[in-house]
């Protein structure tokens, strides 16, 4: 085939020829990517593809026909919340990890100090069999929820035994969370519970086995899927294998084999226990969403959904059609990252995103317990870096899905659900992306440390259709930030050199001297001691004085911790998605930082017992 009808077909499928490179110059995308990406695509995206372009965002805003779901009461009110991260929760009675019943606890804090809602990271299903590959951001499944997080002593059949005691205090005594031995725990005490669940015959309410039944019937094909995949990743595991599916035998690598329908058929006892666990974490989140809005956070819980899957996980094993083989989702070169990235995620089909099945389905069920979700990299939506495996970053290219089609089907589950929607659109945006976001209803995703309108030069209004939060995940908290603390703390682990501590050294002390003049009127000098005490009380009342409807309080500012909870680049090297928080939940409105920060919040963002009666504004 000849570059020219190459070309030809790529377009029509929405493969970019070309992107823009790190020198500012256009970069011409190898034969070999394009012709790898039309081999894995197939005919069907050709035969359906729309009309309209894939690229061309005001054809896009032209085909949307609906818009996302937004309480009246929201119009004429700001509202804030605390973003936590599920694993650091700490409690009286936490098992080495934070748990459902942990998170029910949060939000009853949260409403009593005025919130309205309470978020978390994704509590999508990660692999049972290898717990270390603990990131939430690279799940096994999006459709699944993580058993890890099931409040074990409140699962129907549980009973005490004094080893689970012993081993439970040990984990609770862990500097950080220790997945291997919380997994371990945690689903040897389920299977003890489970085993007693399935002897009681007498249950009749919403834990009988006639609710059971019924779960695992309108799950169906995918929850059964699931959970064999979970049985045999157990089992490789305990053969020397890894928990992904590309490590396992051949004949195991695909779910309709010969080899799988037999361990199937021969293990259904176990399947039933994994399709079991996904029930008592359904039913245990959907009660905490439940117990969230009774206890006065008028948009409850606050969820996010990856933009991505682990290419071995239990996703790409049950449809291995749905995903591109021989490519991952990435990020081109730029001056932040001048040989590019390659996140190490599954590259959905274009052909796929188009079926029911897809990602709208797994929105769909995250949208059942949330009030409030946040769509990671949103532009996934629209565009993915697709990287050939083994091939450096810059051969990759864009891939455009169906972009309007997505945002239509996100903008009626939205409203079938009374779900508010948050698009993250840091980075790189290209021109009209966040008109379209706006369009459709979306909140845009702002972040202190990366505001424009927040800078040295000048100090600003915040987009009101927005969710505003200091810093996220994948920074420092404020306290750190401050301090300098990342950039310290980068450079030691090799991924800053000394060119770049200069550069980001001074826009911070810029940016800190900025805030300190606007805060406190006067010159930031290093003397300025006793005001620094008062320093995180008012940047939040600051950031919570905003325009944005929506203002995140990060927990770790609220505890004063000033450790990072991921750094992105490493692996071993940092305890990402690790670390527990300072203090136990029972503790927190004891700490002085705990309520002053809240206090200064609650100031600019007043509650009212009837809702939109009060702006918040001062």
């Amino acid at each position: 085939m000849t570059r020219s009808a190459l070309d030809q077909i790529a377009c029509k499928a929405g493969i970019a020829l070309n992107y823009l490179g790190i020198d500012g110059l256009i970069t011409e995308v190898p034969s070999e990517t394009i012709e790898g990406l039309v081999a894995q695509i197939g005919p069907a995206i050709f035969d359906g593809a729309t009309a309209t372009p894939k690229n061309d965002l005001e054809c896009v805003i032209a085909s949307i026909t609906s818009s996302c779901f937004s309480p009246d009461w929201l119009r004429d009110t700001r509202v804030w919340g605390i973003a936590v991260q599920m694993y650091e929760l700490r409690s009286e009675r936490d098992w080495g990890i934070g748990d459902f019943e942990d998170l029910a606890a949060v939000c009853a804090i949260a409403a009593s100090e005025g919130a309205d809602f309470v978020g978390v990271s994704p509590l999508h299903a990660l692999f049972t069999a290898d717990p270390d590959r603990c990131s939430p951001y690279s799940p096994s499944s999006r459709t699944f929820l993580n058993p890890i997080y099931i409040a074990v002593d409140r699962a129907p059949g549980y009973s005490y035994a004094a080893k689970d005691g012993e081993a439970k205090s040990k984990a609770r005594s862990s500097e950080n969370v220790d997945y291997d031995a919380v997994q371990r725990l945690k689903i040897e005490a389920l299977r003890v519970a489970w085993s007693n669940w399935r002897r009681d015959f007498s249950r009749s309410d919403e834990f009988s086995r006639r609710s059971f039944d019924a779960f695992v019937s309108d799950e169906g094909e995918a929850l059964r899927r699931h959970a064999l995949f979970e049985a045999l990743s157990h089992e490789m595991v305990a053969k020397g294998q890894g928990a992904g599916w590309r490590s396992w035998s051949k004949q195991f690598q695909h779910p309709r084999s010969v080899e799988v329908t037999a361990f199937a058929a021969n293990h259904k006892t176990e399947i039933e226990f994994h399709q079991w666990m996904q029930w008592i974490a359904h039913l245990q989140l959907k009660d905490v969403a439940a117990r969230a809005v009774a206890s006065g956070l008028r948009l409850g819980l606050y969820l996010d959904f990856a933009v991505g899957l682990s290419p071995d996980g239990s996703a790409t094993w049950s449809k291995p059609d749905a995903y591109l083989q021989g490519f991952s989702i990435g990020a081109p070169p730029d001056p932040f990252s001048i040989h590019g990235q390659n996140w190490g995620l599954a590259v959905p089909s274009p052909a796929s995103q188009q079926q029911e099945g897809g990602a709208v389905a797994d929105i769909r069920k995250a949208m059942q317990y949330a009030g409030l979700i946040r769509f990671d990299h949103v532009m996934g939506l629209w565009r993915l870096f697709a990287v050939p495996e083994g091939r450096p970053t810059s051969t990759g290219t864009y891939l455009h899905y169906p972009f309007a089609e997505a945002l239509n089907a996100i903008a009626v589950e939205s409203q079938r659900s009374q779900t508010l929607v948050v698009g993250e659109d840091l980075g790189n945006v290209p021109d009209g992306f966040r008109e379209v976001l706006s369009h459709v209803g979306m909140h845009s995703y702002r972040v202190m440390y990366f505001e424009p309108e927040i800078s040295p030069e000048r100090l600003e209004p915040m987009h009101p259709q927005s969710l505003f939060c200091i810093s996220t995940h994948d920074l420092v908290p404020l306290g750190g930030w401050w301090k300098h603390d990342d950039i310290a703390l980068r450079h030691s682990l090799g991924l800053l050199d000394e060119s770049g501590i200069a550069v980001e050294s001074s826009y911070r002390e810029g940016l800190r001297s900025a805030l300190w003049l606007h805060l406190f009127g006067e010159k930031m000098e290093s003397t300025n001691v006793a005001k620094a005490e008062a320093l995180q009380q008012a940047i939040h009342s600051y950031a919570a004085g905003l325009d944005s409807k929506l203002f995140a309080v990060r927990l770790a500012d609220l505890l004063g911790d000033e450790r990072p909870t991921n750094v992105p680049g490493t692996d071993t090297s940092y305890p990402n998605w690790r670390l527990k928080a300072l203090c136990p939940i029972e503790r927190w409105q004891t700490l002085p930082t705990f309520t002053a920060i809240i206090e200064s919040v609650s100031e600019k963002r007043p509650r009212s017992d009837r809702a939109g009666s009060v702006d918040g504004r001062s």
